[in-house]
């Protein structure tokens, strides 16, 4: 079997009880775009036909950050997904159609530090959750007295989770973090878990088949700062380097047609090949 590219090439760790499943990918690692449309063609105001709009891939993230999204939505697969977007809460329930004040709002949210040059520094764990509070215009009441809370925010699709790439991106960095559970019914106690006074230990809250998904990206890569996309799991599983493999022969199936794209509509086909599980086209 061939080695996955090095965006997708996981090392699997042992930590507080807890098997981790770590990609980093410095400068050198992450691809840049490849598609020679994304900066040479203007894009459609249509946001079916939009790149940026449609799968958050644009001529500065390029296409493989979509392709850790596509890794993170087929890990979880037949699971309940719920995600905490850093920073960006009152923009996602925006994108989401959501009025702000019925976000389910928790005291806690996750954080590994891009920053940092190697995964073991790098994994912070849970933080005192912080929001956007706009200098201008004047914030709101409600704005300042929710500043110290993330929103947790049920993630029913792909689409959900393109949505929330969305909203995080605007910075030189973003994080989203995506709790998998394998009993629905466990939904209240996650939020009540994230909401609770004393922080949270993730090697707790997990149970048998839940997985815990962090992506943590740097936008503009510099000397020094590293994207990571984090699994970890009480079980040991097979699965996370399955579907790094078949994502890397996807990318490259991709990387070897690219220069042949010449439509928007035919970028739209490509990418949803690209971004599809094992034995299937499309995204869920």
């Amino acid at each position: 079997m061939a080695d996955p590219e090095p965006f997708l090439r996981f090392a699997h760790e042992s930590r507080d009880g807890l098997h981790c499943y770590v990609a980093r990918a410095d400068e050198a690692d992450m691809p840049g775009p490849l598609w020679p449309g994304l900066w040479e063609q203007e894009y459609s105001d249509d946001a079916d036909l939009n790149p940026w709009c449609r799968y958050a891939i644009n001529n500065g993230d390029g296409e493989a950050l979509a392709v850790w999204r596509a890794l993170a939505w087929e890990l979880t697969a037949g699971r309940s997904r719920f995600a905490t977007p850093a920073y960006y809460r009152d923009e996602v329930a925006q994108l989401r159609g959501m009025n702000r004040e019925a976000v389910r709002l928790v005291r806690w949210e996750y954080e590994v530090d891009v920053e940092q040059p190697e995964w073991l520094s790098a994994d912070i764990g849970f933080v005192p959750a912080r929001a956007c509070v706009p200098l201008r215009p004047i914030p709101d009441p409600w704005q300042r007295e929710h500043a110290s809370f993330a929103g947790l925010f049920d993630v029913a699709s792909f689409r959900h989770l393109t949505d929330l790439a969305l909203a995080v991106a605007g910075d030189a960095t973003s994080e989203i973090t995506l709790f998998a559970l394998h009993d629905p019914g466990r939904a209240n106690l996650l939020a009540s878990t994230l909401d609770q006074a004393h922080r949270p230990d993730l090697t707790e809250m997990l149970q048998p088949g839940d997985i815990f998904v962090d992506l943590a990206v740097v936008h503009d890569l510099g000397a020094g700062a590293a994207s990571y996309l984090t699994i970890k799991t009480l079980e040991a599983t097979d699965e996370v380097n399955h579907a790094g493999e078949h994502f890397s022969q996807a990318f490259r199936r991709y990387a070897n047609q690219a220069n042949r794209i010449r439509t928007f509509n035919e970028f739209n086909t490509a990418i949803d090949h690209l971004l599809g599980p094992p034995r299937s086209i499309g995204t869920t």
